[in-house]
């Protein structure tokens, strides 16, 4: 764990330190008034955090599903805690130059706990960015995922539906190129009713 604490502080200093050259070489070469708009542009995104949950199972006599037990070996009716480390893998396209389609792949990179399944989930949807070409912009989409996250080997819970909501701050460098910090609720409510946090750091790269 503290392994990857380090390598993701590492990573995220090397980002900046590669947006700050890239920045100020444009700059420097008078290219600095390219539009930072989205419209007619791939887009590929990688997200990487953590967050806080909180799951409340509609049985939560059921062993496969329950939160755990008190020190009266009652069970809990909730279960909250720091969800998994996660990594997500975006592609899409700038319909609009604030607008973008996507589609949204997730995988955790710890493996599963009670009440923190493994996740695993796809989907797609939209982001939008306002104002969409300037340095500094914001960014908020809706983004349903299908969750086929790994539970308890034993249980026959189903696979759930997620909505995904990401609250981003974005700096656009250069048109090509971005670095955002993000917070996304999670909500998801079929085989228990769950609702996530998440809080992640990310680069965002746009082409042509």
């Amino acid at each position: 764990m503290n392994m990857f604490k380090n390598f993701l502080t590492s990573a995220t200093l090397a980002i900046m330190f590669l947006c700050s050259t890239v920045s100020m070489a444009d700059e420097g070469e008078g290219r600095d008034k390219y539009q930072r708009d989205h419209k007619f542009q791939g887009v590929v995104n990688i997200t990487t955090g953590t967050g806080w949950y909180m799951v409340a199972p509609y049985d939560k006599n059921d062993p496969h599903k329950a939160c755990g037990y008190n020190e009266d070996d009652e069970s809990e009716p909730v279960c909250t805690g720091r969800s998994s480390w996660y990594m997500d893998f975006l592609g899409g396209f700038g319909v609009r130059p604030g607008l973008e389609l996507v589609l949204m792949f997730r995988q955790g990179v710890e493996g599963a706990e009670l009440g923190s399944p493994q996740t695993r989930r796809f989907g797609g949807g939209f982001k939008i960015y306002k104002p969409s070409d300037t340095l500094v912009k914001m960014g908020f989409g809706i983004i349903p995922l299908f969750d086929f996250s790994e539970r308890h080997p034993q249980s026959d819970a189903a696979n759930d539906f997620v909505i995904h909501i990401p609250i981003l701050l974005q700096v656009d460098v250069v048109r090509w190129l971005g670095v955002y910090a993000q917070v996304a609720p999670n909500m998801s409510f079929i085989s228990e009713f769950r609702f996530d946090i998440n809080f992640g750091i990310g680069i965002q790269g746009r082409f042509p």
